[in-house]
This record gives C-alpha cells, sequence and structure tokens, in this order.
C-alpha cells in the first residue's frame, strides 16, 4: 500500500568529487551525475514536502541500532576535501526524529542519538545540492545499523508510520554508491564481477523491481564494495515498494565507482527536466549489454524503455565484444543507419556481434560476465582524395571497389600504428588485392568502454 504522506523517493550519490568546489577541473568527468543530481532536486522540490528524510551509509553506526542525528542543526562543509566555502546547514526536525524513533521501537529496533559535530559526506553531498535547488526545510538524517538484514524494511516502515502520524509531506533520499571497484584505479581495487552489480542493480530499479534489489548475490555484492543497497531497500520499503513515477536519471563510473542517480517513487505528474530510459552515449554499453542479456531471457527486438536525448537521433554505432582474456569475440556495425535512432542501432548491433558475427560462434550465456563491451558512434563519412589525409589514431577508414567491395576499420586500434597498416589490415578484411583501386572516406569516432575484466 502506497503511503499518502511520503511524496517523493530518490537515490542519489554521495561522492564529494560531486561538488564543483571539490572537483575543480575533473567536474566535466562526471557532469551526467552532477546534471542528473540538479534534476533530482529539482523534482524534490517540485513534490512539495514539508520534510526531508536522508539516510546515509557513512553517518556513524552501532551494532544493532540505528543512528539519528539530534543536533538543532544539521551542518558541514567539505573543507577536508579542499572546499571549505561548500557547506550545509539545515534545521533538525525533531518531531520527525522522534516519531520515527518511536515507530522503530514497535517494529522491534533499537535507535541512538547521534551527536556529532558536522555531518559526513554520505549526507553532505545529497543535501548540498538539495540546498543549492532552494531547499531550507526541517531534515531528519539516519544511519544504519552495522547489522541490518531483514531490519531494512522494518525501518522503513516506521519511516512510514511516523510521516502518517505526523501527516507531514515528505521526501525521502537513499544516498549511495555502487560499486568501487570498477577499475584498476578505483578506491577499493579491482573485481572483475563489479560492473556486474551496478548493471544489475540499476536495471532492477530502471524496472521497478525493488524486491530483487534485496535478492542480488551477497558475493556480488561484497565484490562490488557497495553502499547502496541497505539505503535503497529503507527507502523503497517506505513506500510499500512502490515504483510509481520511477525513472533512472545517470549513471556512471568514470573514476572507478559507480554513481547512479534515480528516481524510486514520485506523486509528481511530469517530471522536471529529466530524462527516461536510455538517453547519454556512455550508457550504450549498458544498453548493448541488456540487449545481448535479453536476447536470452525476453528476446524483445527493441530497447524496451525509451530512448531520448542524444540517443534519439539516427546513427551509426559498432558494438565490439572482448573476452575475458581480452580477445575480439565479435564486432558489428553499420555506416548507414539501420534503425530510427541510437539506441534501436546500438541494440541491434549489439546482438548482431554476440550471435551474427560469422567469424566466432555464436555468444554462450556463460561467456556474459565475462564480456567487455564497446560501442563507437560514428561520425559523418567524408571521402578524401589519398591517403595522407588518413590518420590511424584518430580516423577510421572505409575503402570501397568498383564492384562493390568494402572494408572498414575502427580508428586506434593497438599495434595499427601506420596509414599503410591501417589500409592493408582494411584490404584483407574486404578481399581487396593490395594494388586493386579504390575510394577513400574516412570518419571519426566516440567510443564508450565498459572495464577492462581480469583473469
Amino acid at each position: 500500500m502506497v503511503n499518502p504522506s511520503i511524496v517523493f523517493a530518490g537515490l542519489a550519490p554521495h561522492a564529494p568529487i560531486l561538488i564543483p568546489g571539490v572537483a575543480g577541473q575533473r567536474l566535466e568527468a562526471v557532469r551526467q551525475t552532477v546534471d542528473a543530481m540538479r534534476t533530482l532536486s529539482r523534482q524534490v522540490l517540485a513534490a512539495g514536502p514539508d520534510t526531508l528524510v536522508l539516510i546515509s551509509p557513512h553517518s556513524p553506526r552501532r551494532s544493532n541500532a540505528y543512528g539519528i542525528w539530534r543536533t538543532e542543526r544539521l551542518h558541514g562543509s567539505f573543507q577536508a576535501f579542499g572546499a571549505p566555502d561548500d557547506r550545509v546547514d539545515l534545521p533538525l526536525d525533531s518531531k520527525m526524529a522522534n516519531a520515527i524513533a518511536a515507530a522503530a521501537r514497535l517494529q522491534g529496533l533499537h535507535t541512538w542519538p547521534i551527536q556529532e559535530a558536522e555531518l559526513d559526506h554520505g549526507a553532505l553531498v545529497p543535501l548540498w545540492y538539495l540546498a543549492q535547488a532552494g531547499w531550507q526545510g526541517p531534515t531528519v538524517i539516519l544511519s544504519l545499523s552495522q547489522h541490518h538484514d531483514e531490519s531494512l524494511a522494518l525501518l522503513g516502515k516506521a519511516i512510514a508510520t511516523a510521516t502518517i502520524q505526523l501527516g507531514r509531506r515528505t521526501a525521502l533520499i537513499a544516498s549511495g554508491d555502487m560499486s568501487h571497484r570498477l577499475t584498476p584505479s578505483a578506491p577499493c581495487g579491482f573485481h572483475p564481477t563489479a560492473h556486474s552489480f551496478d548493471e544489475t542493480f540499476i536495471d532492477l530499479v530502471r524496472q521497478g523491481r525493488y524486491a530483487d534489489i534485496g535478492r542480488i548475490d551477497a558475493n556480488l555484492q561484497a565484490n562490488a564494495a557497495e553502499d547502496v543497497v541497505a539505503s535503497t531497500l529503507i527507502a523503497t520499503a517506505a513506500v510499500g515498494g512502490s515504483s510509481q513515477g520511477h525513472q533512472v536519471l545517470s549513471y556512471e563510473g568514470p573514476f572507478g565507482v559507480g554513481y547512479g542517480v534515480a528516481v524510486l517513487f514520485s506523486t509528481v505528474t511530469h517530471a522536471v527536466n529529466a530524462p527516461a530510459g536510455y538517453a547519454h552515449y556512455a550508457e550504450l554499453p549498458q544498453l548493448a549489454r541488456r540487449a545481448i542479456r535479453e536476447h536470452w531471457e525476453a528476446d524483445t527486438a527493441h530497447p524496451p524503455l525509451p530512448i531520448s536525448g542524444e540517443l534519439a537521433e539516427p546513427g551509426c554505432v559498432f558494438v565490439t565484444l572482448h573476452d575475458a582474456r581480452g580477445e575480439l569475440r565479435g564486432c558489428i556495425g553499420t555506416l548507414r543507419p539501420c534503425e530510427a535512432n541510437l539506441g534501436r542501432e546500438t541494440w541491434r548491433n549489439a546482438r548482431a556481434a554476440a550471435f551474427n558475427d560469422p567469424r566466432f560462434i555464436p555468444l554462450s550465456q556463460e561467456e556474459l560476465p565475462g564480456l567487455r563491451i564497446s560501442v563507437t558512434v560514428l561520425g559523418a563519412l567524408e571521402s578524401i582524395p589519398s591517403p595522407h589525409e588518413l590518420d590511424p589514431a584518430r580516423y577510421g577508414v572505409v575503402i570501397r571497389t568498383a564492384d562493390g567491395r568494402r572494408g572498414v576499420l575502427l580508428p586506434d586500434i593497438d599495434g595499427v600504428e601506420t596509414v599503410a597498416q591501417q589500409l592493408a589490415i582494411t584490404r584483407r578484411k574486404a578481399g581487396i588485392g593490395p594494388d586493386e583501386a579504390v575510394e577513400l572516406q574516412r570518419f571519426t569516432v566516440q567510443c564508450f568502454t565498459e572495464a577492462t575484466p581480469e583473469v
């Protein structure tokens, strides 16, 4: 049953690098997440809450008890991260804090008062964005227990009970980052299955299958070093598992940590500048992986979620697959659009690369977890008069003969350092002799690649 007092629930990452004063020039690397955090914050305010409740996995913890911040003002800065002028200062909603504590007791849960001097970054990052959007209202911040398990749902129910008792329109924010092990330079090191956790988690959020988040394999969670599941389960339990108005606003992992921003529940009929489904080039590898996976699960002909933003226009893509050893496992692409938009083009070519590349046997389901997927978006083809206009590091090449044979080679391929090598490989691929006359075209690309698995 949906709680009429909760008007919004959202998921927000909490990496300090998302704060402009901390990130500096690195902010462009997380631009998708920054834009999505601003969108999420606008949607929170559009829902018209009286109170905000945030669950932070980085607030102080105790064994078998959930913490509730009890300082009169909820404040802190990013001084420890080099940005002392970026601050948060919000009033505590003491009545809501008391009501949650009382409702938790009725659920058999223990709580304790947190009276630290300043907030942790798990609370500060989402609150900074909310404050920038205009939130100055009463706020409650909860911490996790060191041992929670099934009590997460009970805490969600306690929050719901408290909001109903007080009659406060309440917005919930689950603070959490996904895998911390996407790349070798990630904070917790690299694990080859870490990306699988992120893909599974964000896909379940896209589908609104919140109950299944609690069923994600425990070993996969541990390997990912995530801190997003617990807070999300609390928030979704508070809204009774409803996914009304849900949408993933963004996902990316540029620094080896997965950042996901999502609306989990909303009573707002019209989203505020929010993309739905897949909208960004950086999401194409994720879309390609889903296309391959659903070959076995649902076998849908087109992406099951809306395509919008920069993916809504027609275009050409190549989908390249490498196995867990780094060996090529398939590569199929198009030089002219075959579908209505880039999302559908990627879906089509991912299936073709996995199951219809004549150089390889069809991909097996067991290979998918170790697969590395790249999606290359092609720029316009440009005819050139001679090989002197080529650069294998910058331009891909298309060669054509008068009888219709054609060869294509993408740019920036390991081991291809000269134009002569580039043309020789392209000719061999197409069965074109080294002295046959050809027409030349070049093109630029944007390439988006998953983390490389290690074996």
